[in-house]
């Protein structure tokens, strides 16, 4: 499925405004509601549209320390990553986790309530696990830009 203009539209409006109903998403598109749902309808069939989610302000819900930690696997074997990636999966605390290049394997972005909870995520959780040669953590200290919207 390729992106037609209209589809972009909608796909631009759904990120700047997913508080709307889907019969304003529609007058906001110049589209029926059935015209409108058919078309979000067949993008998330198509796998452009992942999730409708909710985002929480972290820090308000007394997860006031995210960090970013780089790690390094002792070894580069597929059961070795598969059993590390298999592990940051099941991490409630770890947001995001990216598999890198440039002499590190892996970045992952970690919530924790405070300094004691992030150190316990790291030796409980992260450091004792047995594919883990190394973790450096760089924690954020301001948020200058965080959004999910994708250019169109």
């Amino acid at each position: 499925m390729e992106l037609s203009a209209n589809n972009k539209n909608i796909l631009k409006n759904l990120q700047k405004y997913p508080e709307l109903s889907q019969t304003e998403q529609a007058n906001l598109a110049g589209m029926s509601r059935t015209s409108y749902w058919r078309h979000v309808k067949d993008m998330e069939d198509a796998g452009f549209i992942i999730n409708r989610s909710i985002e929480l302000d972290a820090h308000k819900i007394g997860l006031k320390i995210r960090a970013n930690c780089v790690i390094s696997l002792n070894n580069h074997s597929k059961e070795s990553r598969n059993h590390f990636e298999n592990h940051i999966q099941q991490m409630d605390n770890v947001l995001e986790c990216y598999a890198t290049s440039g002499g590190k394997d892996y970045i992952l972005s970690v919530v924790a309530r405070d300094i004691d909870d992030y150190y316990d995520i790291m030796s409980t959780s992260i450091l004792d696990h047995a594919t883990i040669s190394s973790a450096h953590t760089s924690f954020c200290m301001k948020k200058i830009k965080s959004t999910h919207q994708l250019p169109l």
